[in-house]
């Protein structure tokens, strides 16, 4: 990206301004606007338009915001900018200001197409008029689309006769077509290669509808869904709609670096994510280990929907990996989990876990070994009449009563789960766990009581919420809540708060 050295003149002021329910900030230069100081003898004319050569975009640091910046024009009196989230029109995040100034500094957001008009305004103490255009600018936060697949595909067929084999080490991000239908008809397996499914608009999912029972998504690195809806019905029974590959290509990680790694298979670095994604109709697991010897080091659920309808009572969990396969970390967060009231079926653990824990990826006593933790988290989700039917939150022999195991449950509704407890299983039975975490859960039983509410031996923070968060309309998927105290707290996932 280019750097803007043409602030000679600049002296760097604070100036904030609010538009649009966006705060931004904008420097401001000794540029002839009125400065006493400086005069830039440009008086009697048309001050020149900008181009889209002379914008330059710098993200901050941590990704929130961007600097968008431009020279100074001679003779100008300011600039009027507008700036819009293309899929968001009606919200600008900057509306017809007035910006003295070159540059001005607004929220960024992952995944965004952005329009900007920005027109160069005259000095009227100097005679100047506006330029004679307005310079119109297109930017993109979409990180670079390695090729669109065209609507109507099957995902099947189409990735096998277009993904690569030469992009191994890549993340290739695979473009779907808002609005657009899809399928997948059997096996996707991306094995080794690092791959990103989305949707061109955040604001438009596609629909990709698995439509037999082989349907299913494998990989063996980097893997992220991105602002996709999946129908699940016909994949059904003990499998999952993600599974590491079963036959794998890539090389066991004891074999890459033996004085490190103890894992005798591959350990996947990368993250996994599935992020502002819907489920309906699922009937399988969401992740299966597929009994194949992978670790992966995170696995984040983010901003989902996930309507489940199991048929039979399923042995596994919704996150099942103790088979051969490893989650380090787990978080699943803003989100919602629900099965129906008059569902068939049920699963017996929400996630169930098991084989290597953090330190058994690593060669005892390196580096790598003492410093090894692993977790999992809920945070600000919404879990309806799941595991019911006699099941459990979780279960993972390995990680109980370890020092380097992490337990963090904080913003949660939880209704007609785990009628063992929700925190006890969580917990796996074990009370007091070194770095367990709890605040602010409610655990609601199908009759109106409330789990631990006589023992809260599990989670000791003090912070349960013994009240109903009063569902808007569960039969049909609507958890919006108006319970008072869940409400005050922002508990459960945020899609539903009043």
């Amino acid at each position: 990206m280019k750097q803007n050295h043409l602030f000679t003149y600049s002296k760097i002021c604070a100036l904030a301004l609010t538009g649009a329910g966006a705060l931004f900030f904008t420097s401001c230069a000794k540029d002839g606007y009125d400065e006493e100081s400086f005069d830039s003898g440009v008086s009697n004319t048309q001050v020149a338009s900008l181009s889209a050569d002379d914008i330059t975009i710098t993200p901050s640091a941590d990704g929130k915001s961007q600097t968008i910046s431009w020279p100074v024009v001679m003779g100008a009196g300011g600039y009027r900018i507008n700036l819009i989230d293309v899929s968001n029109p009606d919200e600008p995040l900057i509306n017809d200001s007035i910006v003295d100034g070159c540059s001005v500094t607004t929220k960024r957001e992952e995944d965004v197409n952005y329009q900007m008009t920005l027109l160069t305004l005259g000095n009227k103490s100097k005679n100047n008029t506006d330029a004679s255009e307005t310079l119109e600018y297109a930017f993109s936060t979409f990180t670079p689309t390695f090729m669109t697949i065209p609507a109507g595909s099957d995902l099947t067929t189409w990735f096998a006769a277009n993904l690569p084999t030469d992009k191994i080490g890549e993340n290739l991000n695979f473009d779907l077509e808002g609005g657009a239908d899809y399928t997948i008809s059997g096996l996707i397996d991306f094995d080794g290669q690092a791959v990103t499914l989305r949707s061109n608009s955040k604001d438009n999912h596609p629909t990709i509808t698995l439509t037999s029972a082989d349907a299913a998504i494998n990989f063996t690195a980097g893997f992220n869904a991105k602002y996709l809806d999946f129908d699940c019905a016909a994949r059904v029974g003990a499998k999952g709609v993600f599974e590491f590959s079963k036959s794998t290509t890539v090389t066991a990680a004891s074999d890459i670096d033996p004085a490190v790694y103890a894992w005798t298979g591959p350990i996947i670095t990368d993250p996994i994510t599935i992020v502002s994604c819907n489920f309906e109709n699922l009937k399988s697991y969401l992740f299966f280990d597929n009994q194949a010897k992978t670790a992966c080091m995170t696995f984040l659920v983010d901003n989902c929907f996930v309507h489940m309808t199991p048929e039979t009572n399923l042995g596994g969990g919704v996150f099942w990996t103790n088979k051969a396969g490893h989650i380090n970390d787990l978080t699943v967060s803003n989100s919602t989990f629900y099965e129906p009231d008059d569902v068939t079926g049920d699963y017996k653990y929400f996630y169930q876990a098991g084989m290597a824990t953090g330190p058994n990826l690593y060669v005892k006593d390196t580096p790598e070994y003492q410093a090894a933790t692993n977790s999992v988290n809920y945070l600000n989700c919404t879990f309806y009449h799941v595991t019911w039917n006699g099941g459990q939150w979780g279960n993972y022999n390995g990680m109980q009563s370890k020092n380097y195991s992490y337990w963090i449950m904080k913003n949660c509704i939880f209704y007609d789960c785990s009628p063992s407890g929700v925190a006890r299983r969580f917990l796996h039975g074990r009370a007091n766990q070194l770095h367990a975490e709890f605040a602010n859960n409610t655990y609601m039983n199908a009759d109106g009581t409330f789990q631990e509410a006589e023992n809260p031996t599990y989670d000791t923070s003090g912070t349960m919420i013994q009240e109903d968060p009063q569902f808007a309309n569960p039969a049909i998927g609507d958890f919006t809540i108006s319970g008072a105290t869940q409400v005050a707290r922002q508990t459960g996932d945020p899609r539903w708060l009043p």
